[in-house]
């Protein structure tokens, strides 16, 4: 059973309450650090509510493995992957547009967690 509020909730709260609260009452050295801190907390607070897509990035990169054994994390993929950049596997070619796609959303990913103004910008401005 799920009590309430989550940690979602929780998180809001505790960011809210240092935007409204602590942070016009410290002096200007302090109020870089808890503005630094409520940023912190909203990345945690969008991380959390992302979807869990791992799967998704690391059946990306198993696609631009052909004819290897599948790997068993994210981990030994992007490892894999990188040998094989750095082996000029995806200098040209469908290869190298396979890549960048595969590159771009995983940017655009964790863009949306980590900073989604940026992505938003982006998003206005690309063609």
């Amino acid at each position: 059973m799920k009590v309430e509020p989550g940690a979602a909730d929780l998180l809001a709260i505790a960011r809210k309450t240092i935007l409204e609260e602590i942070a016009p009452a410290l002096p200007e050295a302090q109020r870089y650090a808890a503005l630094m801190a409520a940023n912190a907390i909203a990345i945690a607070a969008r991380d959390l509510a992302a979807p869990a897509d791992g799967a998704g990035e690391l059946a990306r990169v198993a696609a631009l493995l052909p004819g290897e054994e599948l790997p068993q994390s994210l981990r030994e993929g992007n490892a894999r992957l990188a040998a094989r950049i750095r082996a000029g596997a995806f200098d040209e070619g469908p290869a190298r547009e396979r890549l960048l796609a595969h590159l771009q959303a995983t940017v655009r990913a964790r863009l949306a967690v980590s900073n989604p103004r940026a992505l938003a910008r982006d998003e206005r401005t690309s063609p």
